[in-house]
């Protein structure tokens, strides 16, 4: 008998014994896909999530179990509904069909399921990676102890997150239940589903009876930003996450941070609230671009102060070419490079998706098409034209220079970003960034990073704090602090772009101000929206309907705290 089952049933046999009345036993209709009958086939149908969460009144789970979770290859059965699939990622692939096994290691202590990382991790899937959260432990009415936790699929190479529950059994003599999994919403515009199935599995020990290192995520537990309802704000918290700005059914998760607390809403789905809200993994896009391509900047003009004045085509040989002369880091985060395609748009990614940019895996083949892709139309810093490709340049960029100043065999993101995110106290899901798939795995700038909602609120205190605090630099002019510098104008008198921020602008007499407010926002694809309001408030909303308007929380926010006394 392995040693897990020692501890298993030591935890087992410690706990209540149970007497099953069947006259209130409340059916669970996944009980037939976590115990199958072979004599008798049940009809794979939908649930409602509230079947994947632990019950108010369930009995809790006193004990500790540490080992490995191992599912078979392939679903033993599965069924899905797409509900969008512009580009025909299933049609064309069968992705739904063909889903990564689940292998993880595990600790259950203090009735929580604790995955031995929580952040995103590469899979011998072709399409998927995939991310796991912490669940719930307890006893089910017939005494087995029954697990939940949460669990994101992530396209490979992408930034879209489909999330789901996964819910299962094990027994007093160790025997193990099918592992059932539900995916219901997403943070995706381009391809919607809903999908569940059942994979067979297997329970095996850990090299050895201690348990993982679980430090990490109490320690993250206790430093959460006290978190309410929204509705706690009252009647006027209907200016947040607005239905007249961002329309429900595309709604992830939104929330306020009032320099005290953090109040949140949303967490739906298709098939109810989901479960883990605080756990519901969401992607960054292009708030990445501020994030890591601007703050990693930022980071390294504290001991090279000149960093912003390097010239790309010395740290990227790609881009070595003619029209790079001149072009420097700060160009760059400026979206000023002077090349583009078109004079009108001030936006070109919907230029680089159709010349396939986002399909390109491989560093080499990613560096080469980002240093080609545009001809040169002006002079560097005069012309704003926004290309997520100048940012993958720029963070390649960033990387080669740690490496040659810093430490040569460094990475930007592991060495100056996570020590961060550490003492910030941001979950591990930061801790991994999506990456070129090769052996240079170059880490992405301009979108790739995967975040809990806690870690929202926590980044926009840390650019509140630097806002106070920077009296120049990068952060000075990308947080709207020099009035000479607001950026370059996107569209006039309204959107600005500054060092990989984007800034709003509000006529200050609606507020009662003596001068026009630039309000500093971060943006992603299809309508991810993180504002740092000038009463030193933070709103943030996560949706995939390509809406992006915040001007109601900007009205809900000075008439909270007025922006000016």
């Amino acid at each position: 008998m392995f040693r897990f089952f020692y501890y298993f049933m030591k935890a087992f046999l410690a706990g209540s014994v149970f007497f099953i009345s069947f006259s209130i036993f409340s059916y669970n209709p996944l009980e037939p896909l976590l115990w199958p009958d072979p004599e008798f086939k049940s009809k794979l149908t939908f649930s409602k999530f509230t079947h994947f969460k632990k019950p108010i009144s369930a009995k809790q789970f006193q004990g500790s179990i540490y080992g490995y979770l191992e599912s078979k290859q392939t679903p033993a059965e599965s069924k899905y509904k797409i509900l969008k699939d512009t580009l025909g990622i299933n049609k064309n692939f069968k992705v739904l069909s063909q889903l990564p096994r689940i292998k993880l290691k595990f600790s259950i202590e203090n009735s929580k399921f604790v995955p031995d990382s929580r952040s995103l991790r590469s899979t011998a899937n072709l399409f998927w990676d995939v991310q796991y959260g912490v669940g719930d432990v307890w006893h089910d009415e017939f005494g087995n102890i029954r697990s939940s936790f949460p669990f994101s699929l992530i396209q490979k190479n992408q930034n879209c997150v489909h999330n789901g529950v996964v819910l299962f059994d094990m027994t007093e003599g160790g025997g193990i239940s099918n592992l059932v999994y539900q995916v219901a919403s997403e943070t995706c515009s381009y391809f919607k589903f809903d999908l569940i199935g059942s994979f067979e599995a297997f329970i095996s020990e850990t090299e050895s009876s201690k348990p993982i290192d679980g430090i990490s995520y109490q320690e993250w537990s206790q430093s959460n930003i006290p978190l309410k309802s929204i509705s706690k704000l009252g009647e006027s918290s209907k200016y947040l996450g607005s239905a007249k700005e961002v329309t429900p059914e595309n709604m992830t998760i939104y929330g306020f941070y009032d320099g005290e607390f953090h109040y949140r809403g949303g967490c739906l789905t298709r098939k109810g609230r989901y479960p883990y809200c605080s756990e519901l993994l969401v992607p960054s896009f292009s708030i990445a671009k501020s994030i890591f391509a601007s703050n990693a900047m930022s980071l390294l003009e504290i001991d090279f102060p000149g960093v912003k004045d390097s010239f790309i085509s010395d740290y990227v040989p790609e881009c070595s070419a003619k029209k790079w002369r001149g072009v420097t880091f700060e160009n760059m985060l400026d979206m000023a490079t002077g090349q583009y395609q078109y004079e009108k748009f001030y936006s070109e990614d919907w230029y680089l998706s159709k010349e396939g940019f986002s399909k390109l895996y491989k560093h080499k083949d990613k560096i080469n098409f980002s240093c080609k892709v545009f001809k040169k139309k002006t002079i560097p810093g005069k012309k704003f034209s926004y290309h997520s490709s100048d940012t993958y340049i720029l963070g390649t960029a960033l990387n080669n220079f740690y490496k040659t100043k810093a430490d040569p065999t460094g990475d930007i993101y592991y060495n100056l970003l996570v020590p961060l995110w550490k003492s910030l106290g941001l979950s591990d899901s930061l801790h991994e960034v999506t990456r070129s798939i090769d052996e240079m795995r170059q880490p992405y700038a301009e979108m790739g990073m995967f975040l809990l909602s806690d870690d929202v609120v926590k980044l926009g205190k840390y650019f509140l704090g630097k806002k106070k605090e920077v009296q120049q630099g990068i952060l000075f002019n990308a947080l709207q602090k020099n009035s000479d510098n607001h950026g370059l104008v996107a569209i006039k008198n309204v959107l600005y772009y500054n060092k990989g921020f984007w800034a709003k602008k509000f006529s200050g007499k609606q507020f009662g101000c003596p001068s026009d407010l630039w309000i500093p926002f971060m943006s992603g694809f299809g309508g991810i929206t993180i504002v740092l309001l000038p009463n030193d408030t933070v709103y943030y909303y996560f949706s995939d309907g390509d809406e992006f308007e915040w001007d109601k929380a900007v009205k809900f926010a000075n008439d909270l705290k007025p922006f000016c006394s």
